[in-house]
C-alpha cells in the first residue's frame, strides 16, 4: 500500500486532534447557588493551604440580586478556576496544542461603586503560564485589564504582555461611569498562524442597575471603549499548561470595583464531529486503494 496517497488525511487528522490536548476548553461561574461556588472552582495563589479568599460571597451580591462577590481584600487577588477533582492538571489550558483560528472569549461582570474616588481599583484577567502572585503582570501573561491608578480619576482599558502593555492604551474619565451601575469587561484572545502571535480585543460594556441590561458598548461621550491588536508572546503560544488567572483589587472598600459577578471563559475549539468526519475521511482513503489494488 501506498502509503504516501494518505499524507493529506492523515495531516488533516493529526491537526484537527491537536484540539483535544487542552485539559480545559472553557468554564462558567456565576456564584448563584451559594458560598462554596466560589470556594469549590477558584483557588488565590498562597502558601498552603491555598484557600479561596479576597473576596466575601453574598447572596445579594451578584447581578440580578443574585449571588456574587464582594471586593473585601485590598492586596492582588490571583484567582485560578479549579474543576473538580481539583488540581492544576484539570485547570490549565493546553494553548500549544491548539491549532490556528482558535478563540478564548472571556468576560467579568462588576459593580463600580463610586465615581469620585481616586484609590486604585483595578481587574486583570487573562493566560499566564504560573500561578505567582504577580503572574498577570509579570513575564509571559497575556491579560486584558481595566485599572484606576491611585491619585487620579482617569480609568484606563489595556492589554497587558508580560510586564509591559502590548501597543496603545485607552484613557477615559471615571466621570463618565455611573456610580453603582454593573459593568463587563470582556477578552477575547485568537492563535494566529503566525508563529507566537495572537490578536485580542478588549472592551468595556455597559449592563445597567441590577446588571440584567443588554449589554452595550460603554461610550464615554465621544469614544467607544474597546481596544484591538495583535501581541507577539512566545510563552502562552507554546505553553500545555496555562492558567487563567484574575487579578482583582479595590484598595478601600466600595470606592471603585466592589463587586464581581460571572466569571466565564468559552473556546471556539472543534467539535467531536469534526474527529468523526476525519475517520470517515480516511475510512474512504482506504477502500480507494483497496479497490485500485484489486
Amino acid at each position: 500500500m501506498n502509503t504516501l496517497r494518505f499524507a493529506p488525511l492523515v495531516a488533516l487528522a493529526t491537526l484537527l486532534t491537536s484540539n483535544a490536548l487542552a485539559s480545559i476548553t472553557g468554564y462558567t461561574v456565576n456564584l448563584n447557588a451559594s458560598a462554596s461556588t466560589y470556594t469549590d472552582s477558584f483557588q488565590r495563589w498562597a502558601t498552603a493551604p491555598e484557600d479561596a479568599q479576597g473576596f466575601t460571597w453574598g447572596s445579594t451580591f451578584g447581578t440580578g440580586g443574585g449571588g456574587g462577590l464582594e471586593v473585601t481584600n485590598t492586596s492582588g487577588n490571583n484567582l485560578y478556576y479549579r474543576p473538580s477533582p481539583a488540581s492544576d492538571a484539570t485547570s490549565t489550558f493546553n494553548i500549544a496544542g491548539l491549532v490556528a483560528g482558535v478563540k478564548f472569549d472571556s468576560s467579568l461582570d462588576f459593580k463600580w461603586a463610586n465615581t469620585a474616588s481616586t484609590e486604585l481599583t483595578s481587574i486583570t484577567m487573562g493566560f499566564t503560564p504560573s500561578r505567582a502572585q504577580a503572574s498577570l503582570t509579570s513575564a509571559g501573561a497575556l491579560a486584558g485589564s481595566l485599572i484606576r491608578t491611585g491619585g487620579g480619576s482617569v480609568v484606563t482599558l489595556r492589554m497587558r504582555n508580560g510586564t509591559t502593555n502590548a501597543g496603545t492604551t485607552l484613557d477615559f474619565n471615571q466621570s463618565t461611569l455611573t456610580a453603582g451601575n454593573w459593568y463587563r469587561l470582556t477578552y477575547s484572545l485568537t492563535k494566529t498562524s503566525t508563529a507566537n502571535t495572537f490578536d485580542y480585543t478588549v472592551t468595556l460594556y455597559s449592563i445597567g442597575a441590577d446588571g440584567t441590561s443588554t449589554a452595550t458598548v460603554f461610550n464615554d461621550g465621544t469614544t467607544n471603549i474597546t481596544l484591538s491588536g495583535s501581541a507577539t508572546n512566545s510563552t502562552i503560544y507554546g505553553d500545555t499548561d496555562a492558567f487563567f488567572g484574575y487579578d482583582i483589587r479595590d484598595t478601600t472598600s466600595s470606592t471603585g470595583i466592589s463587586h464581581v459577578d460571572n466569571f466565564a471563559v468559552t473556546s471556539a475549539i472543534p467539535e467531536p464531529s469534526a474527529f468523526a468526519l476525519v475517520a470517515g475521511f480516511l475510512a474512504v482513503g482506504f477502500a480507494a486503494v483497496r479497490r485500485r489494488r484489486v
